[in-house]
This record gives structure tokens, sequence and C-alpha cells, in this order.
């Protein structure tokens, strides 16, 4: 149990309102993680849709508090039966991947400002009835407070009423937005705009991979979006993977766009990354990849991921990417771990399905946590003292016996010299590597 604290770490703050203020002896520990204090059930109540995923729940985390949560850090859900449920995939097939900004500001205004909770809106969701009872919930606004997002749905209530995608429809929406990304990147980096799309693409085809590589992410970026964990390599090359939290990923996304589509040229950019050098080309061009928000650790891991990149990582990378993916994919057959952290991280260590997942819970819940740091991690790893580290995080009692045998390494190696802490890299290649 974590020590109590001076005051209710929901959203009340009594120390503004003396009225309502209750003593540090008043406080209520969660009886689920017995980690956070609570000066009543009403504030318990309101914090949980952010606290249920910090907390240990009894039953799976319903896909409405993805949402919520997504909304409440305005960003896209990535989560993929989140993405599946509430119209997200739906809505970015058939109307472009910038259209899912105006179904999130929908669901924002449901949460929000029609204080509708996530049980609710998960049961709509489950009897079909999403169309329907959005625009009842909205319908209790006057029609000029409804706003613009809520306008843009009444044109497109089939996003949320369950249906699939008409195929067709889907697949001619993304050969226009993927040719016209293709041929707009294309030109970006010289090429000319009479180019057939079978040029282009044979014209990169013919490039190195680490080129090629380069071309493919500035037409991802023409789709207003940046890559998922499920982008493997994107994920990794260009240092999504550092982000210790969804919303530290918009201003690395947003310094990228900046420094693509408003300062530098392909060939600068292009440079830049081949040698590891995209921050120092930033900060030429006075574009920052954090912001006041960032976590420190998040900026840290940038830099260390980004020097690197592209040709190899610290392996602690691949392990933030493969939790990265387990978190945001709901996959039949899953992800499996990349063969590098096999090794170092525990997992070529498990006899069975149940003690792989034992070890993704135990990693997602140090990445979750406030104090993570994956180049602490990194040192940790190498020093051979996974469990001394990890123990400072999560609890690992009663099963600490059996940690002790999944996370034991081949570190220390004192013998190797200075190479110790230098082998744990693993090199990048273009495609996915074996596992």
């Amino acid at each position: 149990m974590t020590p109590r604290p001076e005051h209710c770490q929901s959203y009340c703050h009594p120390d503004d309102d003396e009225e309502s203020a209750v003593s540090p002896a008043q406080l209520k520990c969660c009886a689920g993680c017995k980690k956070v204090w609570y000066c009543s059930k009403v504030c318990q109540q309101a914090d949980w849709r952010r606290h249920i995923f910090h907390c240990n729940p009894k039953r799976p985390i319903g896909t409405a508090y993805y949402l919520s949560r997504a909304c409440e850090e305005g960003l896209l859900p990535v989560h993929t039966q989140t993405r599946k449920d509430f119209g997200f995939e739906k809505t970015e097939e058939l109307l472009g991947a910038h259209a899912q900004h105006k179904l999130l500001g929908l669901f924002y205004g449901v949460f929000a400002y029609l204080d509708v909770s996530e049980k609710e809106v998960q049961r709509w969701q489950a009897e079909g009835r999403m169309v329907e009872e959005v625009k009842a919930a909205y319908a209790r606004l006057a029609p000029r407070d409804r706003g613009e997002f809520y306008e843009w749905f009444l044109a497109h209530p089939y996003v949320l009423d369950g249906a699939p995608a008409d195929p067709q429809a889907a697949q001619e929406v993304t050969r226009r937005a993927g040719g016209d990304a293709i041929r707009r990147a294309w030109m970006m980096s010289g090429g000319s705009p009479d180019d057939s799309l079978e040029t282009i693409e044979r014209s990169i085809h013919a490039l190195p991979r680490q080129v090629q590589a380069v071309h493919y992410f500035y037409r991802l970026l023409m789709f207003e979006v940046h890559p998922a964990p499920t982008a493997y390599h994107q994920w990794i090359t260009f240092g999504f993977v550092a982000a210790l939290r969804q919303a530290d990923e918009l201003p690395i996304g947003q310094a990228y766009s900046d420094l693509i589509f408003k300062r530098c040229t392909f060939a600068e950019f292009r440079t830049a990354y081949l040698s590891g050098t995209i921050l120092a080309l930033a900060e030429a061009y006075g574009v920052s990849f954090s912001n006041a928000n960032t976590l420190p650790a998040t900026t840290r891991g940038l830099r260390d991921v980004l020097a690197e990149s592209p040709r190899r990582f610290k392996t602690v990378w691949y392990l933030k990417q493969y939790i990265d993916e387990v978190l945001c994919a709901d996959s039949d057959p899953p992800p499996r771990p990349h063969k590098s952290i096999s090794t170092d991280y525990g997992f070529g260590n498990c006899k069975n399905a149940e003690e792989t997942k034992l070890l993704e819970e135990l990693y997602t819940k140090y990445f979750v946590h406030a104090g993570a740091d994956p180049l602490e991690l990194h040192k940790a790893c190498i020093a051979g003292e996974l469990m001394k580290y990890l123990g400072e995080f999560v609890k690992l009692k009663p099963k600490t016996e059996k940690y002790k045998r999944l996370l034991r390494n081949s570190y220390p190696m004192p013998s190797r010299g200075e190479l110790q802490g230098k082998l744990i890299y693993c090199i990048c290649f273009e495609t996915r590597p074996e596992r």
C-alpha cells in the first residue's frame, strides 16, 4: 500500500474549497490496487475512467474506456477492438484517415459535455443502437450548441451503424488516397508530377531499402497520421517507440510534419535519417520533438533511438515495441516477441503461453508506471538485475520464484570488458526480422 497522501487524488481540489476539504486521515485507499487515495466514492468513480488502466480490474477493460481515454487525451484510439467497435476503422476506410478526428470530436462531446458514462456507451455498442443513442444524447442540447462534429455525423451516420464497410467503396477510397499520397511524396523528393504510379513505384523499389523507408514515411505523413506500434519498422526507426504515453506521440508526429512539410528538403531529411542526425536537423530549423508536458524519459529515449537509427537499437526498444503492439492489438495469432528480447528480457525462458503472458503483464505494468525509463531498464538488463529493478515498480509476490527464473539472462559479462553493455543491440533490417 502506498503512503497516505495529503489530498484526494481525483479531480477535486479540496485545498481550493475549505468547506469540502477533508483531512488526510479521512482518505480511503482504492481496494483494487492499494495505490491511490480518494476522499469519497464520488471522486473514486469520477477518476475510474483513468485509473482503470493502472488498477487491477477483475474483468477485461471495456473498449469504451479506451475510447474515453483517447477522447480525454485528444488522440485517435490505437486499440484495435476499440477502433472496430466505435467506427474508427470504418471511417478511415470510407472517408479517409483525417475524418477520424471528426468522430473523435463527436465522442468527446458524448463524454465531456453530455456526461454519458463509459458503461452506457458500451451498452449502446453491444446492443447495436449507437446511431440512435448518439442522436438522442445530442438532442438534449440546443441546435446551436451541438457543434460541427455532430453536423458531420448527421451527414455520415453509417460509420456507427455496426455494419462492415463496403469492400468496393473502401478499396476505391484507399486507391484514390493512396495514389494521391504516393504522387505528392514523390514530387517532394524531386520526382515529376507526370510520372505514372507504376513508374514511381518501380523507381522507389530500385533505391536502397533505407532510402525507400524515407519515401514510405513521407507517404504516411501525407495521410495526416503517424505510425502505429503495429507498423513495426517505422514505429522504431522514426522514434515513436520512445513515447511512454500516447500523448507523447503527438509532438513527435507534429515535429515531423513541421520539419518535412514546412522546413527542410527531402534530401536534407534523407541525409539526416541515414546519418542519425534527425534531431540536429530539427534543432537547426527550430523544431522541437517535445512540449512542456512530454515526460523527460520520453525525451531521453527519443534522443537515444534517433542517434542510432536506422541501423541498430538497444534491444529494450524492441521490448517496448512488442509491449506497445500487445496493448493495441487484439490479433489472432497474437504478436510474438522479437528474438533479441527472448534472450535479454526473459521470453526465451517461458515454457508456455501462460508464462509469456505473465511477462507481458509485468512489462506492461512497468511501462505505464510514472517512473518508467527504458534506458534505466536497459542498464538493469546488462547488469543482470532485471528482477531487482522491476521489483521497485511492480509487485512480484506471490510469484517471486517464477519471476526469478523468467527474468534470468546472460548478463553481466565481466570478461567482455569494454564490450559489456554494447552487445545487446540488434541490427535493424528493413523487413521485420524472423522471430
